[in-house]
């Protein structure tokens, strides 16, 4: 069973795996989630922010979030997204992205993301249209 619950004020039991498990994959992204969240400079509390962490049972098995796109500031810009490998093409990723995309439909605003090595078909198939240039990859167009 899929359950996703967005992150308030700490990042929940169980992180920690996931955080090794992204760290061992080569994975730093997860490392500078941690590290921004720990010493306050990122807690996804700007309009339209939103920080999201999807179990599986009783297990964190993925995490990602939304934050204002630090080029186009009147989009967002999908951050901090993985999945543990143990979960991945259960429905969690999809999950994730799907909830996060609807949280930008009802702000009204673009989304952004930089897509990782091999990860392009995983959000092309969600809609989003490739668009390299000004640090990103992908773009979605959630205003509609």
């Amino acid at each position: 069973m899929i359950r996703l619950e967005p992150v308030i004020d700490f990042l929940p039991d169980g992180f920690e795996m996931l955080r090794g498990e992204a760290l061992a994959e080569g994975w730093n992204h997860i490392e500078r989630l941690v590290a921004e969240w720990s010493s306050g400079e990122q807690r996804f509390r700007q309009p339209d922010e939103f920080l999201l962490v999807g179990f599986a049972g009783d297990a964190v098995a993925g995490v990602g979030g939304l934050t204002v796109d630090p080029v186009v500031a009147t989009a967002l810009r999908m951050r901090r997204f993985y999945v543990r490998a143990a979960f991945r093409r259960t429905g969690i990723g999809r999950s994730l992205a799907l909830r996060l995309l609807d949280r930008a439909h009802q702000a009204g605003r673009l989304v952004t993301v930089h897509a990782g090595p091999g990860s392009a078909p995983f959000w092309e198939a969600l809609g989003f249209n490739e668009d390299v240039r000004e640090g990103r990859t992908h773009i979605f167009d959630a205003t509609q």
